[in-house]
């Protein structure tokens, strides 16, 4: 079960994502979209990815960059 917060990052990373472009943001975007602590959405993004409602898009090591995009897990959970 998700808590409130943990919903709110997840409509954070939907409502950002540019389904047609595949643009992801990062935990300080997200975090500045549903005007929230940037380490509160950090931590709750690798909870809620332990937890398989994220996929992780690109990684630091390879792009640059840490991004994730909803799992179907997260997808059903929020009723998309």
């Amino acid at each position: 079960m998700l808590t409130s917060f943990e919903n709110k990052v997840l409509i954070g990373i939907h409502a950002l994502s540019d389904e047609i472009e595949y643009n992801i943001y990062e935990s300080a975007d997200v975090a500045e979209y549903i005007i929230a602590s940037k380490d509160e959405v950090s931590e709750t993004i690798k909870t809620l990815y332990q937890n398989g409602y994220l996929n992780e898009c690109m990684t630091i090591e390879d792009d640059g960059f840490e991004t994730f995009c909803l799992s179907n897990k997260a997808v059903k959970a929020m009723h998309l």
